[in-house]
């Protein structure tokens, strides 16, 4: 046994010099040829992402009107189901007019009387006479520009009623099946879209229910066909949509639903 000991410690370097350059060979050969690795889990790994999910963080009235579509906006109203071929050029905002009834008529005078009563609490809530005279100082001088570009423009727009309907993007968009506005004259579908000021576009939608009068019950801010909506476009939007007015129908039901889209634009 001492025998043994005496001849490791005898050789005791020698066997370390060994030990340590089998170990450094090892270390080497190790390291040369390992190779590094990494899980990455697949974005669809086992999962499916639901629309209603997505939903939930886009929505639309996160999503931002482009300036381009706001600035090819034309102040023109229509009805979504107008069948009539679509134009840039020749166009009008009315269909040809249908024969009028006498209940038709009955009804004229009271609607355009409860027009122009709401209009009036409208104007007067705008805030006093200087106020009301500055807006109508602003109204004149956009009217008399809109003059000016019709002179040169080959637009042709009359009120009678023609073949073709304006086939670009409109401030008014309605929808009432087989309903026209009162006395064929879009007037009656009112246009809020200037009334909210600058930095102010947007596309509010609004669900309306007329009563075979052609007036407008109830109206209701539809948030998922909706764009930019703002406060003040909101609420504009639920005003007019109240005082607009369609045709009398004697077959419709007593409450037919439809909708109203406005686009609101920046001045």
């Amino acid at each position: 046994m001492n025998s043994f000991l005496n001849l490791i410690d005898k050789y005791k370097f020698s066997i370390l010099a060994v030990f340590g350059l089998y170990i450094g060979i090892f270390m080497y050969l190790q390291i040369s040829s390992f190779e590094k690795s990494y899980y990455i889990e697949g974005w669809f790994s086992d999962k499916k992402i639901k629309h209603d999910e997505i939903m939930l963080e886009i929505q639309p009235e996160n999503v931002e009107v482009q300036k381009e579509f706001a600035s090819s906006v034309k102040n023109v109203v229509r009805d979504q189901n107008d069948t009539r071929d679509k134009s840039m050029d020749k166009w009008t905002e009315t269909k040809p007019a249908k024969e009028s009834s006498k209940e038709f008529t009955r009804y004229s005078k009271e609607i355009e009387q409860s027009i122009k009563a709401l209009e009036k609490q409208f104007f007067n809530e705008t805030g006093g006479e200087e106020k009301r005279k500055k807006i109508i100082e602003e109204r004149n001088n956009k009217l008399s520009k809109n003059s000016e570009s019709k002179k040169t423009s080959n637009t042709v727009v009359t009120k009678s009623g023609g073949d073709k309907v304006f086939g670009g993007n409109v401030m008014v968009n309605w929808s009432l099946i087989n309903r026209d506005p009162h006395q064929n004259d879009p007037y009656f579908v009112r246009n809020p879209g200037y009334t909210c000021g600058d930095k102010t576009t947007g596309l509010v939608t609004i669900r309306i229910k007329v009563d075979q009068s052609g007036r407008v019950v109830e109206a209701k801010y539809n948030s998922s066909a909706s764009n930019s909506a703002s406060p003040c476009m909101i609420e504009q939007a639920i005003k007019y949509a109240l005082i607009s007015r369609f045709n009398y129908s004697s077959t419709s039901v007593s409450l037919q639903e439809g909708t109203i889209r406005y686009t609101f634009v920046s001045q």
